[in-house]
């Protein structure tokens, strides 16, 4: 499992919310699985909203090559392909056309790579450990593809299943992973979710309330850290300094969807829902 600073504060997390657990039990989870309309274009902007109804099964490292949802306004033809690897199994997108041919190839290897690094993150032992990750598409268009990653991690020997939630947003023309920071202040929205105007998305009234009141558990420098460090990069890390982020985001249509770590008896993740005041 992941250690250091992550790990101390979510056991902080869970002593603090120990009341929460005998409210809402291990059973009571944030778990956010969108449902996906049917592929559907919008013209003013170029965006499509891929339906992932049809897989191709990928039996550990092996690659095919099969279009299975093409949007030529868009400029992308897209796929939902399955890792499987002994009691792994991991959905990830792959592009079959792209306007920029040149790029299909290195974009492919980024979704894919993105979608797998849970595995390392987690340490997870595919002949005991037990991780299912679903993968929807949030939207795709000629610049960038957002997709959000909802599953459970049910550890060897762990006393309870982990909620997994992570987001890979890539720019389709340079290749290369798109932060939170790179389009918000990590300071502006720390703030934000400690002041009295953070929303939470898709939340229970009786959740929503709890998550308000955990969400002082940290401090406006921890939150900053986290939002500053969020989402995969691009850069090449430093041998053994690659931490797997604490929190994830992506934007639809001027919303950002922001995930935060919370304790176990509230979901493992929350998910803010954030809109700059400026664009």
């Amino acid at each position: 499992m992941i250690r250091g600073d992550f790990t101390k504060r979510r056991i902080m997390l869970m002593a603090a919310l120990l009341s929460a657990l005998s409210l809402y039990g291990c059973s009571h989870r944030n778990y956010v699985k969108a449902d996906l309309p049917d592929a559907q274009t919008t013209e003013s902007k170029e965006t499509t909203t891929i339906s992932a109804s049809s897989v191709i099964e990928v039996q550990n490292e092996s690659e095919s090559r099969e279009s299975l949802s093409t949007n030529p306004s868009s400029g992308a033809g897209t796929s939902i392909y399955v890792y499987k690897n002994d009691k792994v199994t991991i959905e990830y997108p792959v592009l079959t056309q792209l306007a920029d041919e040149s790029k299909l190839e290195a974009v492919n290897n980024l979704l894919k790579d993105n979608a797998l690094e849970i595995i390392k993150a987690y340490s997870v032992d595919p002949s005991k450990d037990s991780l299912t990750v679903s993968a929807d598409i949030v939207s795709s268009d000629r610049n960038r593809i957002s997709v959000a990653y909802t599953g459970m991690l049910s550890a060897d020997g762990a006393a309870h299943p982990t909620n997994i939630y992570y987001t890979s947003v890539v720019d389709l023309k340079t290749a290369g992973n798109i932060r939170l920071k790179d389009y918000v202040d990590p300071k502006l929205l720390a703030e934000y979710v400690l002041s009295d105007k953070c929303k939470f998305y898709n939340t229970s009234s009786e959740l929503n309330e709890a998550l308000m009141s955990s969400r002082s558990d940290m401090d406006k420098e921890t939150y900053t850290k986290i939002f500053q460090n969020a989402d995969f990069s691009s850069e090449q890390p430093e041998k053994g300094s690659a931490e797997f982020p604490e929190s994830f985001s992506y934007e639809d249509q001027g919303v950002i969807i922001v995930s935060i770590p919370v304790a176990h008896a509230l979901g493992d993740f929350a998910l803010i829902e954030y809109t700059p005041e400026t664009k």
